[in-house]
């Protein structure tokens, strides 16, 4: 029974980790998503919308690091910093709301965990 608790406290550090180190891809894993799913529904095929998705989020992160070494507006820098850090802090919302919701119950406490919870990840991307 030790064993079971300890491996959970890993186990849920490393979920910790994950959201913190992962939370920056959220705009472009939910643009591949959508555009595979966009390309499914339109007729393509599976390995077309798959690859179609992986294209788009590939794009989507490698046009926000280059737009942001190379602008130099600081409103311009700021746009696009809010741009990839609010669905950052969209899933994290989400993510420290499934976790509490599964730990505690759903009330007020876990809604106000989780936009803490937002707040800090969204910093942190």
């Amino acid at each position: 029974m030790t064993i079971i608790l300890i491996l959970g406290v890993f186990a849920g550090l490393y979920m910790l980790w994950l959201v913190f180190s992962l939370a920056i891809y959220a705009l472009p894993f939910w643009a591949g998503v959508t555009t595979a799913f966009f390309m499914h529904n339109h007729g393509q095929g599976l390995i077309a919308s798959i690859l179609g998705g992986f294209a788009v989020a590939i794009l989507m992160l490698a046009g926000g690091q280059v737009l942001f070494s190379t602008v130099r507006s600081p409103l311009a820098r700021l746009g696009l910093t809010l741009l990839y850090t609010v669905p950052a802090g969209i899933a994290g919302y989400h993510a420290v709301y499934g976790i509490g919701a599964m730990a505690i119950g759903a009330g007020a406490i876990v809604t106000i965990l989780s936009w803490i919870g937002a707040f800090v990840v969204a910093a942190a991307a």
